[in-house]
């Protein structure tokens, strides 16, 4: 899973239990998906005056002074919306800013915002070289509040898991065909969270089992990136290389499926 996805998805989770309870700790910059990052702020456009342009604005320092800020604006809740971008979505995600786009909705008695994030490389930050900037990219927009059928999404899951794990035991190594495996069998999982890096990807208490299973599948499948990644193959055989292609796009169109679904289906629900 990519450090953009991961922190996105923490947010979103995080910031409904403090909306909820008033109340949050141990999470910034605690959390996993924070400890390569130096800044992580959120500006709006905004007006100095009426005869002013408009001018990007700091309104909260970090995730905790933007949960405040938005329970202060009275936003109800938090949720993902993935937009795809092109119908090759999974060979541009090891780039920033490739892979469709994710955005928080903050969802209020009348509308929602958008908010995307911006990630900006420091190489003179040795240890916590990004830089994270959220930015309000859409406002007073009819609220979307994407939900998906968890049954038929964790359906679809499986069957693909189900064929990209043949193929991988078949035409690739063992340790790809067991990679997927792990992600497949973790639908059935008593304890889906075990040997996932982020632990702490959601406030796990405000989740069922079952979609938990569904995130943390998803999780584990997300094989998408750079040199070394899965889609960094190619094959000489135009058909198994057509399937290559076929199989990988269905997982991760069902990936970002599954990982809206199960993040958006909290107790808050």
């Amino acid at each position: 899973m990519t450090g953009i996805l991961a922190q996105i998805i923490a947010i979103t989770s995080f910031g409904n239990e403090y909306l909820k309870s008033g109340t949050l700790t141990g999470f910034f910059p605690q959390n996993s998906s924070f400890q390569h990052c130096d800044i992580v702020d959120f500006r709006e456009l905004k007006k100095k005056s009426i005869f002013s342009s408009k001018k990007e604005i700091t309104v909260s320092k970090n995730p905790m002074e933007w949960f405040e800020y938005l329970k202060s604006k009275d936003c109800k809740k938090l949720r993902l919306y993935y937009h795809t971008v092109k119908e090759e979505d999974h060979k541009m995600v090891g780039f920033v800013g490739g892979g469709g786009n994710w955005y928080i909705e903050t969802i209020y008695s009348t509308h929602s915002d958008f908010w995307v994030s911006r990630w900006h490389y420091d190489a003179q930050l040795t240890e916590k070289p990004w830089q994270v900037t959220y930015g309000k990219a859409i406002e007073n927009r009819p609220t979307i509040n994407q939900q998906l059928d968890s049954i038929q999404t964790k359906g679809h899951l499986k069957t693909c898991l189900e064929k990209i794990t043949d193929f991988a035991y078949k035409e690739t190594t063992e340790n790809w065909g067991k990679l997927f495996e792990t992600a497949k069998n973790t639908l059935e999982s008593e304890n889906p969270e075990s040997n996932f890096y982020h632990n702490d990807l959601i406030c796990w208490k405000n989740y069922n089992l079952e979609n938990r299973q569904l995130l943390m599948s998803a999780s584990k499948a997300f094989v998408f990136g750079g040199m070394g990644s899965w889609n960094d193959m190619g094959f000489e055989h135009k058909e198994i290389d057509k399937t290559y292609n076929e199989l990988s796009a269905n997982l991760y169109k069902s990936m970002m499926e599954s990982i809206t679904c199960a993040d958006n289906r909290d107790k808050y629900e």
